[in-house]
């Protein structure tokens, strides 16, 4: 498969648990990230054409699907949260990461905030009372934005959301 390339932008992440999509074959951490850019039907910017849009959704899909059952890890097994929350925490790095390539930059900061909390959460020796809360909302908005094909910055309503979702972790964090 060829793609038209406009923009080639190096991953500056150093998180070891970046992997490749191969179906995708767009997000490499400390690789190369292309960029396709696009005005969708809405007149919002796309990073990405129709057909890697879908395989991005397709694989988003089984990332939600792996998110809630480490949701369902974190609430019903407390001895195992902390490695559960790990292993999102990597999902959810190249969920940010991926999403304003392909035209959701609401993923992007939805997932920033989310990858904060879990990040802070697995170097704490005690799990927040409000962690899996917090988690729960996180997914439940990411999977909102894909649901509702939310391109570009969205709605305020969903502005609002992510500002809420980030001063949650916030209060957390600091």
């Amino acid at each position: 498969m060829l793609f038209n390339i406009l923009a080639i932008v190096e991953c500056e992440c150093d998180i070891s648990c970046c992997h490749y999509y191969s179906e995708i074959c767009f997000f490499v951490c400390k690789h190369t990230q292309t960029k396709d850019v696009k005005v969708s039907r809405t007149g919002q910017n796309t990073y990405a054409d129709a057909e890697l849009v879908e395989l991005y959704r397709l694989g988003i899909e089984e990332d939600f699907s792996t998110l809630d059952r480490i949701l369902d890890e974190i609430q019903n097994n407390p001895d195992k949260a902390f490695k559960a929350m790990d292993q999102a925490r990597c999902i959810v790095h190249n969920i940010k990461g991926q999403g304003t390539s392909f035209g959701f930059p609401l993923m992007t900061r939805i997932g920033d905030s989310f990858y904060t909390l879990l990040k802070h959460q697995v170097a704490q020796d005690t799990l927040h009372l409000s962690t899996p809360q917090l988690y729960e909302a996180h997914l439940k908005a990411m999977k909102s934005v894909i649901e509702n094909e939310i391109l570009g910055d969205g709605p305020e309503i969903f502005q609002q959301v992510a500002d809420s979702l980030k001063e949650k972790v916030v209060q957390i964090v600091d």
